[in-house]
């Protein structure tokens, strides 16, 4: 399997599923919200209703009732002189995410190894020990963001496996919070190499039953 398929099946293996939702606003504030937590949109870039109803060919009521809940979620900041911008992430609040995700992960992998059955985490394993197995060349290829998502499937399909989805959902939530941080330094090639060692070394333990 290419290495570019395999990271799209670690991506899906987080077993999620999205809500689907086809109204204008929510396509507009799902869209406007990746590119957020993905860093794409500069930090002092002007987020402009009337050009955001040209991007996505609709009227500024949606694009507006989008910001909003952008606004409300704390990933944009209306200025006093007038103006949205992306909020810059805040040292503080993200230093409490990652002490939140660790009691978070704590509890996942408590479950997950006292589980009677582990066959997903079992389909983690092998497919994250698949990865380990190509080739330096073919390595470089998964050198990408896409890797991060793989990285989230992995913990998310953990929180799955421990059968508690109220965790699963607010990892999902945290991961989503601090990707912005994690994606500009998590492709290299020493971070991808220990990620995916210590991706198996943990689902061996779940699935030894060593949760400690």
């Amino acid at each position: 399997m290419p290495p570019r398929d395999l990271l799209a099946e670690l991506m899906l293996s987080g077993g999620s599923e999205d809500m689907a939702d086809d109204s204008i606003a929510e396509r507009v504030y799902q869209d406007l919200r990746g590119e957020l937590l993905f860093g794409k949109i500069p930090l002092g870039e002007r987020l402009v209703e009337e050009h955001l109803a040209e991007r996505y060919e609709c009227s500024r009521t949606p694009v507006r009732e989008a910001l909003h809940r952008l606004q409300a979620d704390g990933h944009v900041v209306k200025h006093p002189m007038g103006g949205i911008t992306p909020q810059p992430p805040q040292a503080t609040a993200l230093e409490e995410l990652y002490e939140l995700r660790v009691v978070l992960e704590d509890l996942i992998v408590r479950r997950a190894s006292n589980a009677e059955e582990k066959l997903k985490v079992a389909d983690l394993r092998a497919s994250w020990a698949e990865l380990a197995n190509i080739s330096p060349e073919r390595r470089r290829e998964i050198a990408t963001p896409d890797f991060v998502y793989a990285d989230e499937a992995f913990h998310e399909g953990l929180a799955a496996a421990a059968g508690n989805h109220s965790a699963a959902r607010y990892l999902r939530d945290i991961n989503e919070r601090i990707r912005i941080l994690r994606v500009h330094d998590f492709t290299t090639d020493d971070r991808i190499d220990a990620t995916i060692a210590e991706h198996i070394e943990i689902a061996d333990a779940v699935l030894a039953g060593e949760a400690d």
